[in-house]
């Protein structure tokens, strides 16, 4: 195949995976692993949202409605200024037959008004601005806290099903459009309100006549406002979505950096970052300009009215005596530019808002998720002996199809029990039933006898150590992914736990040893450390039941070996369950399940199994040939 044959199929099924994604859907948009934000989806149920977003802004509700006060204040004030520019005009300036006569004490008197009405305006906004920001900064942090605490009590299957993207998104994302819209927008949007009734009022309290002027161009203004401002959201959105798939074009080159330059798809990546990069200049184009359209028509307006009413008014002055007068012209004609800017503001300051509000409903939906102690149980288990019993259990992660179907076994306390078969056949599901990471659709799991959803799940995984094929380390040193598995053990235990799994040696050959720095991820360290680290920081939980998930699967030969003396000093006198691959490991297990598509097949120990000559006895006689 040709390379750019290549760059062609690459690019048709990057087209075809957008087309499958629904982007008016926030819940797809985000969770697409290429789309790390939220795009500005529409809320689905605004009145409900708000609702919501009242009670947690009820603890400071004084406070809010002194702001809400004080902010009526502050734009009054400043509203009655031309009121006060056509008094000081019509009573204390006398033009008569082209001349100006002055009456200074007059002018000074509201020269003064006008100027502490614009220090009350000001020190009130710098007010009423700074005790906003602090509210919503609370309120924001309460919000992040009550989203984070339900993460930590989510059931496995809430991750599962959302996936890592897209919560990041709903803590990072949406929580910063709740902020801005908090912030600022609501004030805003405040404020924009009470100068747009306030200078409507007040132009007609001035001079019905001129206010008819200003009002008839106001559908000209909202219609263009309204229509350019759909095609602003609709350019910004496609910005974002075009952004957000050059960022994941980005980060999938860097991250498989080296299997593009083993594979020559340096062309093809280029070409696909090429289109995608024309596409986003093209949408950035689009939202920029119809989002700079708004303002300079705004200012056309403004002007085209402040003439009008000049005209008109001048019109009326000299042809219907005492209709009009020159300090209602100079007043009105203020008025309208403060009328009419307020229109853009909200309509841009709307999306603005809407944008927050859907935020804030894709947040609420978090902390709505099912809190797994909901299902809790009252019996505490401060140790457990190990016995453990499947009866006739069944399982499925979608209730129509069952993963696991009628398992029935059991171990009794310090037995090792090893589970073998296919991949994808429900091995590593059944670990899952036994931490209750999920709930059985039918039959009971016990363990001493009791049935597991009758325990505490704290004491229940607190006796339960795992060690899995994927282990995960901490940003921190290597001392503090080890004392992760127990925080009141002391230094010398937990160097006496990497002893005992392996680790100490090749930790003591680090640049600062234990307080060595693990990178995200534990990328600084290979697989076979990081499972190491893993192995130790599991010896000082010092668990009643052990299970070791693929454990050694990528360790080398020889570390596996070193390490096979520390796990059998860790499983003596402890009920262990060993999931693994290699037969060749688990020939000493006391009981060996074999599950094949969900059903329990076979079990007994190895030279029975042998005997048998059944699905055992081929997966071994496979793996020795």
């Amino acid at each position: 195949m040709s390379k750019d044959k290549r760059i062609l199929t690459k690019l048709e099924l990057n087209e075809q995976k957008k087309k499958s994604i629904d982007y008016t859907d926030p819940n797809k948009v985000s969770a697409n692993p290429r789309r790390g934000v939220n795009v500005g989806a529409k809320p689905k149920n605004i009145r409900q949202t708000l609702a919501r977003l009242i009670r947690y802004m009820g603890v400071y509700k004084y406070i809010i409605v002194l702001i809400f006060l004080g902010l009526i204040v502050a734009t009054l004030a400043l509203l009655y200024v031309p009121t006060l520019f056509a008094q000081a005009i019509d009573r204390y300036i006398d033009i008569e037959n082209f001349s100006v006569n002055f009456d200074p004490s007059g002018i000074y008197r509201i020269v003064g008004i006008i100027v502490v009405l614009t220090i009350i305006n000001s020190i009130t906004r710098y007010l009423a601005r700074f005790a906003m920001v602090k509210i919503s900064q609370r309120v924001i942090k309460s919000i992040r806290e009550d989203a984070f605490n339900k993460l930590m009590k989510a059931p496995v299957s809430y991750y599962d099903e959302k996936g890592s993207g897209d919560i990041v998104s709903r803590l990072s994302n949406d929580i910063e459009l709740i902020s801005n819209s908090l912030g600022n927008t609501v004030l805003e949007v405040l404020n924009s309100g009470i100068v747009l009734l306030g200078a409507f009022i007040l132009m007609f309290v001035l001079n019905w006549a001129l206010a008819l002027v200003v009002v008839a161009f106001i559908p000209i203004m909202v219609l263009f406002t309204y229509k350019v401002s759909k095609k602003t959201r609709k350019g910004f959105k496609e910005q974002q979505i075009h952004l957000a798939s050059l960022n994941g074009i980005i980060e999938e080159n860097i991250s498989g950096m080296k299997a593009v330059k083993l594979y020559n798809q340096e062309p093809a990546f280029t070409e696909e970052f090429t289109v995608e990069n024309n596409k986003l200049k093209k949408a950035g184009f689009m939202a920029q300009f119809y989002s700079g359209l708004i303002w300079p028509f705004i200012h056309f307006m403004n002007n085209i009215i402040f003439l009008s009413v000049i005209a008109v008014g001048a019109l009326l002055y000299l042809s219907v005596g005492g209709l009009v007068t020159i300090g209602h012209i100079a007043g009105v004609s203020q008025y309208s530019r403060q009328f009419i800017q307020p229109i853009a503001n909200l309509a841009q300051l709307f999306n603005a808002l809407m944008q927050g509000i859907a935020g804030a409903e894709r947040v609420f939906e978090l902390i709505d998720a099912p809190d797994e102690y909901a299902v809790d149980g009252e019996k505490p288990m401060p140790t457990m002996r190990g016995e453990i019993a499947f009866d006739n259990v069944d399982f499925g992660y979608d209730e129509s199809i069952k993963v696991l179907k009628d398992i029935t076994f059991n171990a009794r306390a310090g037995e090792t029990i090893a589970i073998v078969g296919p991949t994808g056949g429900g091995k590593t599901t059944t670990i899952k039933l036994l931490n209750r990471f999920y709930d059985v659709l039918n039959g009971t799991i016990k363990l001493d006898n009791t049935d597991i959803r009758t325990m505490k799940l704290d004491d229940l995984r607190r006796r339960i150590g795992m060690v899995l094929q994927d282990t995960h380390l901490f940003k921190g040193t290597v001392f503090d992914n080890i004392h992760y598995g127990d925080f009141s053990a002391s230094a010398a235990a937990v160097k006496a736990a990497a002893k005992q799994a392996g680790a100490d040696d090749f930790i003591q050959t680090l640049p600062k040893g234990y307080d060595t720095e693990v990178y995200e991820g534990g990328q600084n360290f290979s697989q076979g450390e990081r499972q190491l680290i893993s192995i130790a920081r599991t010896m000082l939980n010092n668990p009643d039941l052990l299970i070791l998930d693929e454990a050694t699967s990528n360790i080398d030969t020889r570390t596996e070996a070193k390490i096979q003396q520390s796990v059998r000093t860790l499983m003596e006198g402890r009920t262990a369950i060993v999931i693994a691959h290699r037969l060749q490991t688990i020939q000493n297990a006391d009981t060996i399940l074999v599950i094949k598509e969900g059903r329990l097949i076979e079990q007994g120990d190895h030279a029975s199994l042998m005997e048998k000559e059944g699905f055992y006895y081929g997966l071994h006689k496979a793996q020795c040939e």
